[in-house]
């Protein structure tokens, strides 16, 4: 009888053990999905950072922040990011917010007073601090100021594009020597390359304009001269509006009839004319023929009952 109370006793005990344990694992399995499925709707962004020059030499870095869902990079607008220099120490430049692309800029006003690594480089980071539903993100650039300089000739119908690029070395001025440039002409949709140079050892590339592109009406055109994505300079570029263009004359005649003007072309008025004419016509001759199938059958009824 002891011997039964007691195994009573120690089954009752292994049942609150078991009971426990089972309890305990399932709150820690529901707390672990809990942490798991919040760490799963954190956003991981994507934060490229670039450098840019225009021909009026306006120098800005550039921060895109964006991340991707369902095999697409969307923009994470209304984001604060901050700019630091870390060339020596790491000192604020300033804050900026994201637009609707995920853009935000820091423009370099005075370059003079932007400080130089020990290679001559500025150096920069951005940070964006992140939220309950995105990560943190960090992105760094160190890059070098550029001078690009256009010059433009033409003699005996050739017309030549010379460029030269040098930088500041202590100082004074150094050429830029074994980089690539490209030459471009706006065009309607997109920038059409004309041609691609390399720097000789002076920074300096000089290249035939083609004399067969059309401009403006007036013979207009835009040439682009760039560095592009280079891994020390960046993005830089010098324009210049030339008349060395064939003059073309883009305006549609009044009486031009196309797909996307107000007036269709003549041809798609006649098909679809035959077309309506062809389908109303079936439609009346079986009108006119459910008339006709009628008038017989009461025609036919008529000799019947007169034979009767």
């Amino acid at each position: 009888m002891k011997f039964l109370n007691k195994a009573t006793a120690m089954i009752s005990v292994m049942r609150k053990h078991i009971v426990k344990t089972v309890t305990l694992t399932f709150l820690l399995q529901l707390i672990f999905n809990i942490s798991y499925a919040q760490e799963a709707t954190l956003i991981s962004p994507y934060m490229q950072l670039q450098y840019f020059k225009n021909t009026d030499n306006q120098s800005y870095i550039q921060v895109t922040l964006t991340y991707s869902a369902n095999r697409m990079e969307l923009p994470l607008p209304r984001m604060k990011i901050t700019f630091f220099s870390v060339a020596g120490e790491k000192k604020l430049l300033a804050t900026s917010t994201t637009d609707e692309n995920g853009v935000a800029r820091f423009a370099i006003i005075d370059i003079i007073k932007v400080p130089v690594n020990g290679d001559g480089l500025w150096s920069f980071i951005t940070e964006f601090e992140g939220n309950d539903t995105i990560e943190a993100a960090n992105a760094e650039l160190a890059v070098k100021d550029v001078i690009l300089e256009m010059t433009v000739s033409e003699a005996d119908s050739i017309k030549t594009i010379t460029l030269n690029a040098t930088t500041m070395d202590n100082g004074r001025k150094v050429p830029v020597a074994g980089e690539t440039l490209v030459i471009y002409v706006p065009r309607m949709f997109s920038l059409l390359p004309v041609t691609e140079a390399t720097l000789d050892e002076n920074g300096t590339i000089s290249v035939e304009f083609p004399s067969d592109l059309p401009g403006d009406s007036l013979g207009n055109l835009t040439i682009i001269a760039r560095f592009e994505e280079n891994p020390t300079y960046g993005n830089v570029e010098k324009s210049t509006l030339l008349k060395w263009g064939i003059p073309t004359s883009y305006s549609l005649p009044r009486i031009h009839r196309a797909l996307w003007t107000k007036t269709p072309p003549m041809w798609m008025i006649v098909t679809l004319s035959i077309l309506l004419v062809g389908v109303w016509g079936h439609y009346l001759f079986a009108v006119i023929s459910l008339i006709l199938i009628k008038i017989d059958a009461s025609k036919q009824k008529a000799k019947e009952e007169y034979r009767l």
